[in-house]
């Protein structure tokens, strides 16, 4: 009977309310024609800021359509708010000893600080897997090549993608024929972002992995560039594709 009149009065002070949700860095779907000063324009972002969160784009070359950026928060010249007012809460469920607000189909959790903040659905949590991974990935650019590497000192191409998936809570198999068993098949040209794309290249079956990005884009260890990005259609990934797999 107590813990009921609580939630019910919780739910009143709730329905009170305007939520917000916390902001958070996006990720950004390149449109056609877009390069960096476009679309940190249109997020009222310096170049700069935008280059250090996706250190793998040119600053003056055009954006592949689809390409996944990382778009930050903002810098010191931005005066954008962020936050969003969300709906009004129409219920309150209490899980244990956390509250939880209802508004509509989405939930947010009262945290430790007295502050709501946004219970992401399975579709954002995903997104928010992506924007880790993605990040994460950008963090080893230029990173030189090392058979059997697994380090910021050197890398290989499957202990590349071993170690971005780690740092974001998934565990890979070690080796790229291994990593070629886990997860979803995904057919040809329907490759998402996060999606592990492989190739057959110095020994017969899955031997090179990457991590796909977008319009074609991946990043991987390659054996003679180090961390960098390449396109499915380049002449010698294009012949050697085997096909991608959904881990996330």
């Amino acid at each position: 009977m107590k813990r009921f009149r609580f939630a019910s009065a919780v739910a009143v002070s709730a329905l009170a309310l305007g939520l917000q949700a916390a902001s958070a860095e996006t990720l950004y779907s390149a449109r056609k024609g877009d390069t960096l000063t476009t679309v940190a324009k249109r997020h009222q972002l310096s170049v700069d800021t935008l280059l250090k969160a996706n250190p793998a784009q040119n600053a003056s070359s055009q954006l592949a359509e689809g390409l996944i950026l990382v778009i930050p928060d903002g810098d010191e010249h931005s005066t954008r708010e962020e936050a969003v007012a969300a709906p009004k809460a129409t219920a309150i469920r209490i899980e244990g000893a956390t509250q939880v607000a209802v508004a509509g189909e989405d939930e947010f959790v009262l945290d430790r600080s007295g502050d709501y903040r946004r219970r992401p659905s399975l579709n954002s949590r995903r997104g928010m897997l992506l924007n880790g991974v993605t990040r994460s990935a950008h963090h080893f650019m230029g990173t030189p090549y090392v058979f059997g590497g697994t380090s910021e000192g050197g890398i290989d191409c499957s202990g590349f993608t071993m170690r971005v998936f780690a740092m974001n809570g998934i565990r890979l198999p070690r080796t790229a024929d291994v990593q070629y068993s886990v997860g979803s098949p995904v057919a040809k040209g329907k490759e998402e972002p996060g999606d592990l794309v492989f190739f057959e290249t110095y020994c017969p079956g899955p031997s090179h992995v990457g991590i796909y990005l977008g319009g074609g884009n991946f990043i991987h260890a390659s054996s003679s560039r180090g961390v960098t990005v390449s396109n499915l259609v380049d002449s010698y990934y294009k012949s050697r594709y085997l096909g991608a797999k959904r881990v996330f």
